[in-house]
């Protein structure tokens, strides 16, 4: 559950998550790895915004001060 300080505006949900653990779990969280998303166009057939849920994305936000969006309709392949 998150305990993101929260403000006014909608916003996507954001856990925290030290480095180790999100090392140690090897998490299945990024849109590069769900069944909804299209590499190609880097979109979500859901229609959700990918640019918080990318790898690339969640690395940067894990090392920068370890609140990463988790997608809640992951679907694993």
């Amino acid at each position: 559950m998150s305990t993101e300080p929260k403000s006014n505006k909608r916003e996507i949900l954001r856990d925290h998550v030290t480095v180790e653990r999100y090392k140690a779990l090897n998490y299945a969280i990024s849109c590069e790895e769900c069944s909804h998303f299209d590499a190609q166009t880097e979109h979500c057939t859901f229609g959700f915004p990918t640019l918080p849920h990318l790898k690339r994305t969640q690395i940067e936000d894990l090392n920068k001060d370890g609140w990463i969006a988790f997608c809640r309709a992951m679907e694993i392949d």
